[in-house]
């Protein structure tokens, strides 16, 4: 006949085991649990993934790159109209000198800009910001002075006339609107790339437009306000015979022909 110690011994292992058992059950939880946060961080990411345009995701990617790219942006200050002049100039003097290992990128930042005038709107490439260009290059005084003296340069931008360099943010704001555009186009996604363009307008107060786009396309309008800031203007469109304000974008009307 068994003692109650025996008994008590032979119910230990079961206690435990119980134990065990438990254990390993949260541990499954937690790791289900874990699992299920993941996939929805990855389902978030994934959403907002597709959610970008092509040409955000671009300025993403050139963002992520500015990472690991060698040497630092500088801001060249040049001659205002020859922006474009003293990147080519620039190009060559680094084969020239030998400068391949130094200076590794040379940008003129641009922009596409849709003016809208009395003889009707026009879309034109220009230079974003005039008198500057941006070269990426090592810290190097002799590189320094042989980009500093190319034609129509008149400095780096910087305290008492030392470089300084653009941090990285810098850079993707100055760089960005055309990397945009560029993606846009090459992704055919014209739609985005026109509501992204800088309206340029010389629109008036009392001045007679047509609406272009939206629920009041087509009708005649007057513009009422003009906020260039935000890029909007109001106008007053007639409804039933009475003037309702509209606010509207610039790239949402049209001056009349005269």
């Amino acid at each position: 006949m068994e003692t109650e110690e025996n008994i008590s011994s032979q119910d230990e292992p079961e206690v435990a085991t119980t134990e065990e058992a438990q254990q390993t059950s949260t541990e499954e939880l937690d790791a289900a649990m874990n699992d299920s946060q993941t996939t929805s961080e990855t389902t978030e990411t994934a959403d907002a993934e597709s959610s970008l345009d092509a040409g955000e995701k671009a300025v993403r990617d050139f963002s992520k790159e500015l990472r690991t790219l060698p040497g630092k942006w500088y801001v060249l200050h040049t001659y205002s109209g020859y922006e474009k002049r003293v990147k080519q100039n620039l190009e060559a003097r680094i084969v020239t000198f030998g400068l391949e290992d130094k200076v590794f990128q040379i940008e003129v930042p641009m922009e596409e800009v849709e003016k809208h005038t009395e003889k009707g709107h026009k879309v034109i490439n220009r230079v974003r910001i005039p008198g500057y260009v941006l070269v990426r290059m090592d810290e190097d005084d002799d590189a320094f002075r042989i980009v500093r003296e190319t034609e129509a340069v008149t400095g780096f931008v910087g305290m008492q006339r030392e470089p300084v360099a653009l941090s990285r943010k810098e850079v993707i704001a100055m760089m960005a609107p055309m990397i945009s555009q560029n993606a846009l186009k090459k992704a055919g996604d014209h739609v985005t790339a026109r509501a992204k363009r800088t309206i340029e307008v010389t629109f008036k107060q009392g001045e007679s437009v047509t609406v272009t786009s939206g629920p009041f396309a087509s009708m005649p309008a007057v513009v009422s306000e003009v906020s260039p800031d935000n890029q909007k203007l109001t106008v007053l469109v007639s409804i039933f015979d009475r003037d309702t304000p509209v606010e509207l974008g610039f790239n949402q009307v049209e001056k009349l022909d005269k």
